[in-house]
């Protein structure tokens, strides 16, 4: 591997943790009254981090971008279309845990097949 595909790995890796560490500074402490949850967010960025830096050393661009995007989507998606309840003991409920972590799944997934498409349209016209 060359030393220069080394430094651009590097820096697209780093370049997506900023952006994901602006989104988790965004939906932990900025917009925290907005939907209360502590843990998780965390948990979401933690996942989120590993991802990056998976996808980074293995080259896999889209599935980073996707995965920032999937945090961030996630939220608005969750703050706009969530909605409040009452379980049956009383207590109060809401589902936009359950909407930001679908948005974050399926971006996720969207952006893998999205890369697998693309590698193997690169490897084909190398064939061709």
């Amino acid at each position: 591997m060359k030393a220069i595909d080394i430094k651009n790995k590097i820096l697209w890796g780093v370049a997506l943790i900023g952006c994901l560490g602006l989104s988790y500074w965004l939906c932990r402490f900025a917009f925290f009254k907005m939907h209360g949850m502590k843990s998780w967010s965390n948990t979401l960025a933690m996942v989120s981090l590993i991802i990056i830096v998976i996808a980074s050393i293995v080259g896999r661009r889209i599935l980073s971008v996707a995965t920032v995007a999937g945090y961030m989507g996630g939220f608005v998606f969750a703050m706009v279309f969530n909605t409040d309840g009452i379980d049956p003991g009383g207590g109060a409920t809401n589902n936009a845990w359950m909407i930001w972590s679908i948005v974050f799944i399926v971006c996720l997934l969207i952006g893998l097949i999205v890369n697998i498409i693309y590698k193997g349209k690169i490897q084909k016209q190398h064939i061709d």
